[in-house]
């Protein structure tokens, strides 16, 4: 198949999974450009691994120095008016290359990109989730704000709302990256989508025969979405006479610079488990990275976790209780066989069902099938 991909994301492991899909439907012999508005060139850049990267800039206004003008006039004038221009250019663009199909990934702006409006070529839209700040309460605006940033934020996310589920809808189709990925398309859009899962690189994500640390693991901010404050509980009730280090990456340096692969290669394995306690992450890569590096992972029992990690196998899936994560990583601690037996499992469980080749596979099917169906 020709094949264009579209996405606009930062550095990230969303941006990771669009160099996936360049990479390895390319591999499986498909002809594939890339479209984007990221400027960036970073190691996730995808476009190291397309046939051609089309980069468009899209024209923004001048700064204003009033803090809430310049708000506006990102909002209003650079994301809702001219971002979406740049979209129906690009549309034409790709309209006029007859690819077979067009794999749409998220914009950083808008969630759904406005290109799904405007392509006239089948099309396939990659939902990584709806607009968290438009669905989820423990996103809402909180009450201590100004008045006029209340009122202002409610119309911004009303908008963004409202262009992120028309943007979706204007879709040939969409696929989900996970059974509860699945159900939140559903409820935001009354779409049915198939389901193409994420992977991991097991080359790169791998055990090493380096001296452990006596330490756990923790991948984000420091924030409670991402389960911080029930990380930061559950440690604090291991007795003190045993309790590791508590080590926290959030992919950057103390200098602000990314993380290597290497790097958090030797992170995962210097460690006796990960946790990932993110309250409603659609699918999660820190738990694959993890368990293809032979190190068990505590996650809770939620969301995208649920579909990856074999409880009392691979790891542990526990409640929203700093208590039961507490006695789960004393647990391990205790029983290094265990942890040992769990990581093997782990990654054997990688192994087998959670590489990059078996999931682009699947992509390529869900694509192949749609583009044969509306031929036919």
């Amino acid at each position: 198949m020709k094949i264009a991909i579209f996405y606009d994301i930062a550095f990230s492991g969303a941006k990771r999974v669009v160099k996936e899909h360049v990479k390895g439907l390319r591999s499986l012999g498909h002809f594939v450009d890339l479209y984007t508005t990221d400027q960036a060139i970073d190691v996730f850049d995808p476009g190291i691994e397309a046939n051609n990267k089309y980069c468009y800039l899209p024209t923004n206004t001048k700064n204003i120095n009033i803090p809430i003008l310049n708000r506006f006039k990102k909002d209003f004038f650079d994301t809702f008016y001219n971002l979406r221009n740049t979209h129906k250019k690009i549309a034409y663009e790709i309209d006029k290359k007859k690819y077979d199909i067009v794999l749409v990934h998220t914009d950083i702006a808008t969630q759904a990109p406005f290109l799904l409006r405007y392509l006239k070529t089948k099309n396939v839209y990659f939902c990584l989730e709806p607009l968290r700040n438009a669905y989820e309460y423990s996103l809402r605006l909180k009450e201590n704000v100004g008045l006029l940033k209340a009122f202002y934020e409610d119309i911004n996310r009303w908008i963004r709302k409202s262009i992120d589920r028309k943007n979706a809808l204007s879709a040939n189709y969409i696929i989900a990256l996970s059974l509860f990925g699945r159900e939140r398309i559903i409820a935001a859009y009354d779409l049915y989508p198939k389901i193409s899962y994420l992977g991991v690189d097991a080359a790169i994500f791998r055990p090493k025969k380096i001296k452990k640390k006596y330490q756990v693991f923790f991948v984000a901010e420091k924030q409670s979405i991402y389960g911080y404050d029930l990380a930061q509980k559950a440690m604090n009730l291991i007795p003190k006479n045993i309790r590791p280090d508590f080590k926290i990456v959030s992919w950057k340096k103390n200098n602000s610079e990314r993380l290597s692969d290497e790097e958090l290669v030797n992170l995962y394995n210097q460690s006796i488990v990960t946790l990932s306690l993110s309250k409603f992450d659609t699918f999660g890569l820190v738990p694959l990275e993890s368990m293809a590096c032979g190190i068990p992972v505590i996650a809770l029992n939620v969301a995208g976790y649920r579909e990856t990690i074999k409880d009392n196998v691979t790891g542990f899936l526990t409640d929203f209780d700093p208590q039961e994560i507490a006695d789960k990583i004393t647990y391990l601690l205790e029983h290094s066989d265990k942890a040992e037996e769990m990581g093997r499992n782990a990654r054997k469980w990688i192994e087998d069902q959670w590489i990059w080749e078996v999931q682009i596979k699947n992509l390529e099917k869900i694509l192949t099938d749609f583009v044969i169906k509306k031929d036919s």
